[in-house]
Formats: C-alpha cells, structure tokens, sequence
C-alpha cells in the first residue's frame, strides 16, 4: 500500500515531540482562556485554579469538565461567555442541528478557519485520497460543519469536488459512473442505502465504477457495515476502502481524527487537540485498552475553545504503533455509542453498535429497525428486519434470537417485514426509537 503523509515532519514524529508540542500548547490554552474567556475566567477562579497549576500533561485533570449543557447555556448566541476573541474577528459560525433544543455554537476566526482546513486536508490524505481524485461530498452544507469543512479542503489537496449534499440517489449514482468519481464521503447510513441501491441495480463495480474510497463520519457504524459498503461498491478490488472520519461542531468539523488505509480506528490529531478517554459515571480515566467516553481539551483554538469537553462518544483507544508510520497518533477503535444513545433494558446497557454487529452477520437482511417501547408494562424491545420473502424467516428469528440470548441476555421480539418496508437515510440514521413513558 502507497502511504501518504500531508505533514511528514508531524505526522512522523515520535510523542516525546508531540507531547512537547502538547504541553506548550496547553499551557498557553489554559493562559488563554483564563484571561479571554468569561466562562472559564469565572470557572477556574471559583475552583481555585491558576494557569500556572500546568506543569504536565497530567494536570489537565485538576481542572473542571465542560458539558453540552454549559455551552447551550452560556455559549449561545454568538459564543457568549465562551468568546474569546471580538465580534467581528469571527470570520464564521457553525452549530449543531439543536433538534435536542439550544443548538451548540462553535465560532472560528481566520486562523481556527485555515487550521481546520489544513487538518482536513490531512485527514483527507490520511484516508488515500490523492491529487486528481474526484470527490462526491454527501454531507449536508450550512450551519453543519460537514459539507463545507470536507469542500474546500478538498482544494489543497489537489482534489475536485461535486457538492451533492444529499436527495436525489439516483441522479447521484447516475453521476457516480458519469463523472468517474473516485471518492464519496457522507454518513454511513447513507453511503449504505447508496450500496444497496447499487447492488440492486446490478452495476459491474468493477467496471462501471471508479469508486476507491468512501469516508463515513458523524454517526455510529460497525465493521460489518463497512464490509458491506466495501463488497457492494467493489472498494477493495480497486485497492481502497471505506475509511472514517471523525468531528464534531465542538472540536472543528470534521478532520478531528482519520482513519488510515490499515482500517484499524481512526487516528485522533492530538497536536491539536489533548485527548482523554474517562468512566462516564466517575470521570476518572480509564486504563489503556478499556473502553471510556471521550474528552477533549483544544490547544490552538481562538474564538471558542473548551477545555476538558465531554463528547459523549464512547471509544477504545490503541496506542499501539500503526504499520502507517504516524507513531504518535492514537487510534480510536471507532465511536461505539454515544452516553445519550446507550439503551437500558431489564437492567442492561445495550450498545447501538452490538446490535447491528448481530444484525448484519446475516447477509440475507437488508434493513433493520429498533423500537423500545417504555410507554407500556413489561417493556418492549422488538427489532423489524426486512428480508426477501424466498428467505426461511423462522430458521432467521432462531438465530437471531440465540445470539442475542448468548451475546447480551435478552430475548427481543423479532419481526420480519417486506423490504422496502423501513426507512432509509440520506443523513444521521434513526434505526434506534425509544418510546419513553
């Protein structure tokens, strides 16, 4: 395999050098923000800390955690107490939907502006994608990060993009073959309906298309969907992949982490951003290899930065030297679930991510649904599958049903539906409903 690098002399380094570079910059962060925020000026005088409390890395964990809720409410609008820098050096804003309520702000001036970029474009480097590629960017463009950070940055790379955002699946495969797109980004959910579609057509792959490499981000996916997006879009036989890419409005869009042509987690960019993985109840960290919620402290932000951020994703984290060479850069073995997301059923925590490995082991289903329904005594777990009707469902539901029974000691109503039957996702996927009482 062909590596790249978009920063060599970063990228390479050993982490006693980034860890330096770490610290320099962390200690100017806690200054910064002291002084320049409200927020944390106001935070860390009443915890009794000083910039000058920073002497390692380690010290990051004397200083209080910054939550979704403190930013939506002292953040918004326009930054509020968060704001370090004046009005009008804000060259842009970006935000979360808030389909949860008040949406979560995040401000950049030129500089937070070209640093994201510029980390975009390594993430794009980093995932396989070369000068003269042609990228069909899937992701929604406007106040969501995704489609502008992953447009323009396409630009250093040498790359042309086509800005699709979403909608219109069929004109967008047609323009697949048309236009010998050679990279797709977009949510997994979408990049699969996508396949499927494909599949469906029965398009040669591998000669119709000219499809590499797909970069999914923004929302949980697992190892069998990305088998599935692969096979289906002949990904593998052209020497690509499906590679995730992560980000969030809070840390800079996306290219916050990128997975690299190993397929082995996401490398996270920690010369820019310090890295904790904690126990979600305690917020003590967790020891390496266990899996933890991630946090985030920014080391050269300007107009918003946050210090020890709780994401809310759940990960593992490999710090174990990758075959790609960027010894420093932890992996993080994808989002497994977000805090929010966890299911509680009978007394169990039930991941997104494990029911849709037990899922997708079975080629014969193509779609599935999730419906927990807390409006009613006992509860209810069903799970709608949609498989061809040739298909022996009763053989289906048994082993389903002892595999779930084996891997997470429940016994859910299974249902089988004709396909075409679920909805499917041009964005963020909604195949978990929880019906609360």
């Amino acid at each position: 395999m062909e590596i790249r690098y978009w920063e060599p002399h970063v990228e390479t380094a050993d982490r006693k050098t980034i860890e330096k570079v770490q610290l320099k910059r962390l200690k100017y962060m806690i200054e910064y923000t002291y002084r320049r925020s409200p927020y944390y000026g106001r935070k860390f005088r009443e915890a009794g800390l000083h910039p000058t409390d920073v002497k390692s890395l380690r010290d990051i964990g004397k200083f209080p955690f910054t939550t979704k809720d403190d930013v939506r409410g002292y953040g918004y609008p326009a930054g509020g107490d968060f704001l370090c820098v004046p009005r009008e050096e804000v060259v842009c804003w970006h935000m979360s939907s808030g389909t949860t309520g008040t949406p979560i702000i995040s401000g950049y001036t030129r500089h937070d502006y070209d640093t994201w970029m510029n980390l975009a474009a390594r993430s794009y480097v980093t995932a396989g994608v070369k000068p003269g590629d042609v990228v069909m960017n899937l992701y929604g463009y406007g106040l969501f990060t995704g489609g502008l950070g992953l447009h323009e940055s396409a630009f250093l790379v040498g790359a042309t993009v086509i800005p699709w955002g979403t909608g219109r699946t069929q004109a967008l495969i047609k323009s697949l073959v048309d236009f010998k797109v050679t990279v797709m980004t977009g949510t997994p959910s979408y990049q699969y309906y996508i396949a499927s579609l494909v599949k469906d057509m029965n398009l040669d792959v591998e000669k119709e298309l000219n499809l590499r490499v797909t970069m999914p981000g923004a929302e949980m996916w697992t190892e069998k969907m990305r088998q599935r997006i692969e096979e289906w879009l002949g990904l593998k036989a052209k020497g690509g992949g499906s590679r995730d890419i992560y980000g969030a409005s809070e840390l800079c869009g996306p290219g916050a982490g990128q997975e690299c042509i190993y397929e082995k987690g996401f490398h996270f960019w920690i010369d820019h951003f310090l890295l904790e993985i904690v126990d979600p109840k305690t917020g003590e960290p967790v020891e390496a290899g266990e899996e933890g919620e991630m946090v985030f402290t920014h080391l050269v932000k300007e107009a918003t930065p946050l210090v020890r951020y709780r994401l809310g994703d759940i990960t593992v984290l490999d710090e174990e030297p990758c075959e790609c060479g960027r010894m420093a850069f932890p992996r993080c073995l994808r989002v497994r679930a977000r805090v929010d997301d966890v299911i509680h059923y009978k007394g169990i925590k039930i991941l997104p991510s494990t029911i849709q490995e037990i899922i997708l082991r079975h080629k014969e289903i193509i779609e599935y649904q999730v419906v927990v329904d807390k409006t009613k005594l006992p509860y209810e777990f069903i799970i709608r599958i949609e498989v061809p009707k040739s298909e022996e469902s009763s053989l289906l539901i048994r082993r389903i049903l002892n595999e779930f029974k084996n891997s997470l000691f429940i016994e859910p109503q299974i249902e089988v539906v004709e396909p075409g039957t679920l909805p499917r996702f041009e964005g963020k996927s909604r195949r978990v409903v929880v019906k609360e009482g």
